[in-house]
């Protein structure tokens, strides 16, 4: 008998964490729902963790064994450009520490004023004076939740290249039986 992956949820009361959690439960995964308020479990393979993400530690035991981490936490636009970056690195270290992939769910912010009509995997995100306050803060400035210093694995922030993944919206895989 195969064990169900395990995905962690950071900020799983929210929409779109919400929304994770449970399609990730209907598609077989144990789903550990990191939340800041303890909210009833939905769904027989949501377990809710009412444990700040602020608190590493307690957090990476608790999701001991999880092999995906989807960062869903997502502060108010007038925050921003104080918590947006520290909650994207407190999630990609969570995900390096317990050795598993980090989904971070994008937007289309960082693709500035001028962003095309068709998106594609290859379409430059904006780097200049076009791009938005918001676009900015997602794809400019300090290098966000890209790079890291001390990091010896090819100078990547958070769990390395192979193992960092940009969220599509799609359903996840079911584990195989």
């Amino acid at each position: 008998v195969m064990t169900a992956p395990t995905v962690l949820i950071l900020g799983a009361n929210g929409r779109f964490g919400a929304a994770a959690a449970a399609a990730f439960a209907d598609a077989g995964w144990r789903v550990l729902a990191q939340v800041r308020r303890a909210a009833a479990a939905s769904h027989a393979r949501i377990t809710p963790l009412p444990i700040a993400l602020h608190d590493t530690a307690t957090l990476a035991a608790a999701a001991r064994g999880a092999s995906v981490v989807v960062h869903a936490t997502n502060p108010p636009y007038k925050r921003w450009p104080q918590e947006l970056l520290p909650l994207g690195r407190l999630g990609m270290d969570l995900a390096q520490r317990l050795g598993a992939a980090f989904m971070l769910p994008g937007n289309v912010y960082n693709f500035g004023r001028a962003m095309p009509a068709r998106l594609a995997e290859d379409t430059p995100q904006c780097l200049g004076a076009d791009n938005t306050r918001k676009g900015r803060l997602r794809a400019c400035g300090p290098p966000p939740m890209r790079l890291n210093p001390q990091s010896p694995d090819s100078g990547t922030r958070g769990p390395g290249p192979s193992r960092l993944h940009h969220a599509a919206v799609q359903r996840p895989a079911r584990p195989e039986n």
